[in-house]
């Protein structure tokens, strides 16, 4: 299968919406998984005291928005966030976006880190990748990939 041609732009406001849906379409089976139904407003808070507008870019797919990632740069590249919508998911998008960020790290000489629910499934994903876990938490676990 040939992996769809991609790009990414830098979020704007008016991305928003988008961005809010994409997360709770993907993720809020594993947020009441862990924590059970907190609310839609709980929800929404928790989201926005997270959000890094600034290091979010929009992944466009064949000229369409397909998704989004934060990638916090400095003495490591942290992955800090990747959502798909499920149309594009399990289709080579984040396999291709994740092994760009591993050749970034390898090109910088610095470790390419993330984090992820520990009922994530993409965690299959991250360990095919190269990426180890470092230490976890109850609900998470802290990976890196060294260059």
């Amino acid at each position: 299968m040939q992996t769809p041609e991609i790009a990414l732009r830098a979020a704007q406001n008016e991305d928003r919406e988008f961005i809010e849906r994409v997360y709770f379409e993907t993720q809020r089976w594993i947020t009441e998984a862990l924590f059970g139904r907190r609310g839609d407003d709980f929800e929404r808070a928790k989201f926005a005291e997270s959000y890094d507008a600034n290091n979010t870019r929009v992944i466009v797919v064949a000229g369409a928005d397909a998704g989004w990632l934060t990638v916090q740069r400095s003495t490591a590249i942290h992955l800090e966030s990747i959502y798909l919508t499920p149309g594009k998911q399990r289709i080579g998008i984040g396999t291709a976006l994740i092994r760009g960020l591993i050749e970034e790290a390898r090109a910088a000489g610095k470790t390419l880190k993330l984090s992820t629910a520990k009922i994530n499934p993409a965690r299959n994903l991250y360990e095919r990748l190269g990426f180890v876990v470092v230490s976890e938490d109850e609900y998470k676990v802290y990976m890196k990939c060294r260059p």
